[in-house]
């Protein structure tokens, strides 16, 4: 499972098949693929805060490169959508490129859940007229496992894996934390999340400030997308988010 697909999972109501009233929710996706792309090993980025940045620091994530690596095919069809928006925006600065992959972010990301059984999707008109598409849970059984470890970090103060510490950061100014828990917990857990989001992780600490105005909330979500993908790649490979632009760009090969 992609984070992005954990991130989407958590959005939609199991039994509505509605998708909760995030902002800017297909931007947010992008980030998340964005940093799905990093754990692939299919991207490196340039220029972006390393952990412990200053919030001015992570500010300017949005600016960073993403240099593709690997241009080979993932097997998924959101995720290869997304490495064919990062190939077909050379040298542009992340909160550009995130806003290509989220165009088609949402979109695919449910087509892979509905092709392997864990949504299904429901079409249907409003009051005869209006097309209506629903995605109601068809296999809960990962959400489940998913929301049961979340819990665990959120309120009973378990330490995150990088992964899950990630998923955190990005769903963090959501809206879709406060969902996780019951209404006692949620303001434990909401502080949980922000520590985690600002912590030794270095992961999408920008994040808290999506929920702005649209324009700005999607600069805003690509420096957490950013931050979140870096981290990513410093905890596999050191070595190649640390070397000089001209060593760390990868030879050209036409994209698939």
């Amino acid at each position: 499972m992609l984070i992005a697909e954990d991130f989407l999972l958590l959005a939609v109501d199991d039994e509505t098949g509605k998708t909760a009233n995030v902002d800017n929710l297909g931007v947010r996706l992008a980030g998340a693929l964005l940093a799905d792309l990093s754990d692939a090993r299919k991207t490196l980025l340039r220029g972006a805060p390393e952990a412990g940045a200053t919030k001015e620091e992570r500010e300017k994530a949005g600016d960073a490169t993403i240099i593709v690596t690997d241009n080979s095919p993932a097997g998924h069809v959101a995720l290869d959508a997304a490495l064919q928006a990062v190939l077909a925006t050379p040298d542009a600065p992340a909160r550009k490129v995130v806003e290509a992959i989220s165009k088609d972010a949402e979109e695919n990301l449910l087509a892979a859940l509905v092709e392997r059984g864990i949504l299904e999707k429901e079409e249907s008109k409003l009051f005869r007229m209006l097309p209506v598409t629903r995605w109601p849970a068809a296999d809960s059984s990962h959400e489940t496992a998913l929301r049961a470890n979340l819990t665990k970090v959120l309120v009973e103060g378990a330490e995150p894996d990088e992964r899950t510490a990630t998923l955190i950061s990005l769903l963090h100014g959501s809206g879709l934390i406060a969902g996780l828990v019951g209404k006692e917990q949620r303001k434990a857990a909401q502080e949980r999340a922000e520590e985690i989001a600002g912590s030794e992780w270095g992961v999408a600490t920008v994040a808290t400030q999506v929920a702005i105005a649209a324009s700005v909330a999607a600069v805003a979500t690509v420096g957490a997308a950013v931050a979140a993908a870096v981290i990513l790649q410093a905890q596999k490979d050191d070595a190649a988010v640390a070397a000089p632009a001209e060593a760390a760009a990868p030879v050209e090969t036409p994209a698939v």
